[in-house]
């Protein structure tokens, strides 16, 4: 398997809850679109921060592309949406835009020439001046639009459909096959089951640190059955939260 993503043995636990991840061990292929799904709690988003270097585990690996995970340059090529974004409110999306390109390296015509074409599939061409005039889909539609710089070949989302409305969901969507079909892998954290569905081919779900189950979607959800269903039983026989 060409691996996008490798975990061995991933340790991270919190010293005041004793929560975190226990052991996880995990392979994400390059150019899968993978949805990793637990309850509240899981472990979920502790394990993004380990892999976009954020926080350090106690103990375990992860390589991004080969190269570990602590390492600066693993996240060379590597996008983010985080949960809850939030941009300097006396920005417009154009220069929030400027800022991102800048910081992975683009400038002149060629960042102009993405802006413009970011701005407009996000659609906020003709968005409110400033970014504290934005609303909450606004704002989440900006975070994916500024991940999208470069052309990452791995972008890591989450719960980026939170706040929009179906054609704000719709627009992600396309975005995301639009990125899959250029080859890139995407992981994707989501409370929303009918759209990871939708959207995924691979998926693990976790449960207090630990994982569950993990495989391609049609071969975890037997024919008769949905997503939903199985993500409740897994988690209910490992005990809720």
């Amino acid at each position: 398997m060409d691996a996008a993503v490798e975990v061995r043995g991933l340790v991270k636990k919190y010293r005041k809850s004793g929560r975190g991840i226990s052991g996880m061990d995990l392979d994400i292929e390059r150019g899968a679109t993978f949805a990793l799904l637990g309850p509240n709690g899981a472990g979920k988003t502790t394990f993004v921060k380990c892999l976009l270097g954020l926080l350090r585990p106690n103990a375990g690996t992860i390589a991004v592309f080969g190269e570990p995970a602590a390492n600066p340059s693993s996240r060379e090529g590597v996008g983010f949406v985080p949960e809850t974004p939030r941009f300097a409110d006396f920005l417009s999306a154009r220069e929030v835009m400027r800022l991102h390109g800048g910081l992975i390296g683009l400038s002149g015509p060629a960042l102009e020439d993405q802006i413009d074409m970011r701005l407009e599939a996000a659609d906020l061409l003709d968005a409110p001046k400033r970014v504290k005039q934005f609303s909450k889909g606004m704002v989440r539609r900006l975070a994916l639009a500024q991940a999208l710089l470069g052309s990452p070949r791995l972008l890591v989302m989450d719960e980026p459909t939170a706040d929009l409305d179906p054609i704000g969901r719709r627009t992600v969507r396309n975005q995301m096959a639009a990125l899959t079909q250029a080859g890139a892998t995407i992981i994707l954290n989501s409370h929303q089951l009918s759209e990871v569905e939708r959207l995924c081919d691979h998926v693990a779900i976790m449960n207090r640190g630990k994982l569950l189950g993990q495989g391609p979607i049609d071969e975890l959800v037997p024919e008769g059955t949905d997503l939903e269903t199985v993500f409740v039983d897994m988690v209910e026989k490992a005990g809720l939260p």
